[in-house]
């Protein structure tokens, strides 16, 4: 029987001429390109590299679950945003991934979790709430990245940050990211940004952010106070083999857990209050659900698994604009997919973002409605990932984004005078800012 060969659809010069636009947004030339070629696209590249991206769910999920041992993340993210982030759960293969997935996954254990939504997370989100100013526009945009980057801090490493030192950390991870981008999106510029010495500013940059990874580290073990955190998991807990996690991969998995923690939770929040303030009528059937909650003797984690709407307002936020909008792997060996061939060391790009909003699936997919959730919703509805390597901490930033939502119904009201966002697709997809007049509820 003949082998099938690798489907060529989508010529390698499109992706090339439209370069500059997609190094800002890919989305609208995927969208365009599926409707064009159809669900799966293969470019073959003139260096030979052979590359899918693929929007249908059979394939997804066939590459993420039912065969996901023949699928690594690929080299770009491996070692290429390994090379500004670390080697930790986001970017490691195979039994390292394992072994620091396996010690970090009592961090995310139910209980721990119900703790810290019944003291630090609400504490936490109140103080930050506190600061935005009202009867004003703002971009609201600022003060989620800092919100849950602090929630992330307090609640998961139980550090405090200065306000000059956060501000830092944040500039970093912004201009790493952005960098990031560029080297994979217009590759035909590496060379002229390593001769230029960007390259050597970015390295510059990773090196400080782990010198500061490290001071937190140093100041936890010379504490004697007790902490029952995750920096305390890495620092006390040993693999199967007895060994210690060695303080490089301490780190990385700080730096990852901090980075993938609080951008992708706060660029969703950013989308759930624009959308939220271009529906008001949503807001009000949340006051309605969550105002008597507050006179209950509920604890705060239990009512948080009652706000039944405000779970479907997060969750159609994350259908509408998931953060970790596309997911890439790398082909260990040839694979079959019905007539679908994908040869080794095939790089494919699944589709988030277009899964979730196919209309095959979805009844008016651009529209933002939360009462799709209200039941059981499609098995393509995959924001935080599928199979074994699914997001960690998805439970956490469930629940994180409904304390946040359910405080801020109480206490303020918000309009906007924008009447579309622009997206930014990098490593997540965010707003490029979210325009919002607030005030007193």
């Amino acid at each position: 029987m003949k082998k099938s060969s690798f489907q060529i659809n989508l010529p390698w010069w499109k992706v090339l001429q439209n370069s500059r636009a997609l190094a800002h947004n890919p989305i609208p030339f995927h969208r365009q390109w599926f409707q064009t070629y159809g669900n799966t696209l293969g470019i073959k590249f003139i260096n030979g590299a052979r590359v899918m991206l693929t929007r249908d769910p059979e394939v997804i999920m066939h590459v993420l679950r039912k065969n996901h041992r023949n699928y690594h993340k690929s080299d770009v993210t491996t070692y290429g945003l390994g090379e500004y982030i670390g080697y930790g759960l986001l970017t490691l293969n195979g039994q390292e991934w394992k072994k620091d997935r396996r010690l970090l996954q009592p961090g995310f254990y139910k209980k721990r979790i119900e703790h810290l939504y019944n003291t630090t997370i609400p504490k936490t989100v109140q103080k930050k709430l506190d600061e935005i100013p009202l009867d004003t526009t703002i971009d609201i945009k600022p003060y989620m990245n800092e919100l849950a980057f602090e929630v992330v801090t307090n609640a998961l490493f139980d550090i405090q940050i200065e306000a000059k030192v956060l501000s830092e950390i944040r500039i970093i991870i912004d201009e790493i990211q952005l960098f990031f981008v560029k080297e994979v999106r217009q590759p035909q510029w590496n060379l002229v940004r390593k001769l230029s010495g960007q390259k050597k500013q970015a390295l510059a940059l990773v090196a400080r952010i782990r010198e500061l990874m490290n001071g937190f580290i140093e100041a936890r073990i010379a504490s004697d106070s007790p902490h029952n955190d995750l920096l305390d998991l890495m620092l006390q807990s040993r693999y199967e083999d007895g060994s210690p996690m060695e303080r490089h991969r301490i780190i990385d998995e700080l730096i990852i857990l901090i980075v993938a923690g609080h951008e992708t939770t706060a660029n969703a929040l950013s989308f759930m209050i624009h959308y939220l303030a271009k529906n008001p009528e949503i807001v009000d059937q949340l006051h309605r659900e969550i105002q008597p909650l507050e006179a209950s003797d509920l604890s705060p984690y239990e009512q948080l698994s009652q706000i039944k709407y405000g779970q479907a307002v997060v969750q159609e936020t994350l259908r509408k604009c998931p953060p970790a909008w596309i997911v890439d792997r790398k082909a260990l060996t040839d694979d079959s997919i019905g007539d679908l061939h994908i040869p080794k060391n095939a790089l494919i790009g699944l589709s988030i973002y277009e899964l979730h909003h196919n209309p095959e699936f979805w009844e008016e997919p651009e529209l933002f409605k939360p009462e799709r959730f209200l039941s059981s919703p499609p098995p393509v509805y995959i924001p935080f990932g599928s199979g074994p390597r699914m997001c960690i901490g998805n439970h956490f930033a469930l629940f994180e984004m409904v304390e946040i939502l359910r405080q801020m119904v109480l206490r303020f009201r918000w309009e906007t005078p924008q009447e579309q966002l622009e997206e930014t697709a990098l490593i997540t997809l965010q707003p490029t800012s979210v325009k919002v007049y607030m005030t007193h509820a």
